[in-house]
């Protein structure tokens, strides 16, 4: 089929195409996803990509309809891959073991708390340990600690980081804990 495209008024030829095949291409991208809602964002947010490119794309009608066809598509299998992901994911966390299930009668005090928190600390060099503490318990930026530690604020914000990381690791099960812990700190 063939589209004739007034090459002297893109606004016009792009309104064109957007209501002569904006319901046919969601009706394409139904082969691939089911919920009519997520396909017609796909497909908005595919004439939105060339509306976008409007100043560099030619609207030839020949490639036009093949170019939005493989973007509708490529967009359907990338929510796809992320409805995936996402769904592997709410697997992995539904299977995993609380830690109350292992440890059923354990109840943590904040002491408990704190006190696993510096035991993973002290597991680190005293200039992370340093860092990580002026940041979260004493408010201090990056520049002022990288000032009173004669260090970049690079260095300090990749101890901050590692630390976290170390800390992440660690004390996974007892992180939702601990960020109050970190969170009621900076108050």
């Amino acid at each position: 089929m063939k589209i004739s495209f007034p090459r002297h008024d893109k606004e016009q030829a792009f309104k064109q195409l957007y209501e002569e095949y904006y319901a046919p291409f969601c009706l394409y991208a139904k082969r691939f996803i089911e919920d009519k809602e997520a396909r017609e964002d796909i497909v908005s947010d595919v004439f939105a990509s060339l509306w976008d490119k409007i100043d560099s794309f030619e609207l030839d009608s020949d490639t036009t309809l093949g170019y939005i066809k493989m973007c509708v598509k490529n967009s359907c299998l990338n929510y796809l891959k992320h409805q995936e992901y996402e769904w592997n994911y709410a697997e992995i966390i539904r299977k995993k073991a609380p830690v109350y299930e292992n440890e059923p009668d354990s109840v943590y005090t904040l002491d408990d708390l704190y006190r696993m928190l510096y035991e993973t600390l002290n597991k680190l060099p005293e200039s992370y340990r340093t860092v990580f503490i002026e940041s979260f318990f004493n408010g201090k930026t990056h520049a002022e600690i990288a000032e009173e530690l004669n260090l970049s604020v690079k260095s300090v914000n990749r101890y901050k980081q590692r630390t976290i990381e170390l800390l992440r690791n660690e004390l996974k099960d007892y992180m939702p804990l601990l960020a109050l812990i970190l969170i009621a700190g900076r108050t």
